[in-house]
């Protein structure tokens, strides 16, 4: 991906709930955002295509995805916000 499409993926990242912006800032901001790999960036791009209340369940640990390696993104995001 290049810096513009990596860019509106950060912006993306922004939502309606304040628990998920959270995650997501700390994620960003932190620096685990831009130690992501090609396959990584495509699958967070992924996750922004759930709903809020989706997301917020796998955050919290209380919805699993099917896919391992995507599971895998989503506990480095949960991760990064300890």
């Amino acid at each position: 991906m290049d810096y513009v499409e990596i860019e509106k993926l950060k912006w993306r990242s922004r939502r309606s709930m304040l628990e998920l912006d959270l995650y997501f800032e700390r994620f960003i901001l932190g620096g685990s955002f831009s130690k992501l790999t090609e396959q990584e960036l495509i699958d967070y791009q992924y996750l922004l295509t759930l709903d809020d209340g989706d997301l917020l369940l796998l955050f919290q640990e209380k919805e699993v995805l099917a896919n391992v390696e995507m599971q895998k993104l989503v506990i480095k995001i949960v991760n990064a916000n300890f």
